[in-house]
């Protein structure tokens, strides 16, 4: 997108639109002041971006931030979720360990790993298959008591 015209026919964006639409508008003689109040700026804001277009261009009316580089891969995230989905229970602990012995990755929050566990089709609430103090004679036992009464 080298021009102008093409930024604002192209842009996804709002604020890279309104950035493009208020240098456009003050080439077009539309003073700072009426260019503000139609896109709800200021006439610095208008300044700001016109000295910018005209000494960098129109690309340089794009926004800069491109989010953060995941830590995994793809392909490694992928096979973690593998790994994930050949056990049968698994905790959060373990996966840790897990992506950090093989990766080398160590996240801040829980969070990430819980949500590896999701898309691997477990729940760090459930993640065991059988309630480990299951006892069947307890249940037989209070399915009677229930009903007698």
């Amino acid at each position: 997108m080298g021009t102008l015209e093409e930024m604002i026919k192209q842009s996804t964006d709002p604020r890279e639109l309104k950035r493009a639409l208020s240098v456009k508008m003050g080439q077009e003689g539309i003073k700072p002041q009426q260019i503000g109040r139609i896109l709800n700026v200021s006439e610095q804001y208008v300044s700001k971006w016109k000295g910018i277009y005209e000494t960098e261009g129109a690309e340089r009316l794009r926004l800069g931030y491109e989010g953060r580089k995941p830590y995994l891969t793809a392909a490694q995230r992928a096979e973690v979720v593998r790994w994930v989905k050949g056990k049968s229970s698994l905790r959060v602990e373990e996966i840790r360990d897990y992506v950090e012995k093989t990766y080398g990755v160590v996240y801040q929050s829980k969070q990430s790993y819980y949500e590896l566990m999701a898309e691997g089709g477990m729940s760090y609430h459930r993640s065991e298959a059988v309630n480990p103090k299951h006892d069947e004679a307890q249940v037989m036992e209070k399915r009677e008591e229930l009903k007698k009464s």
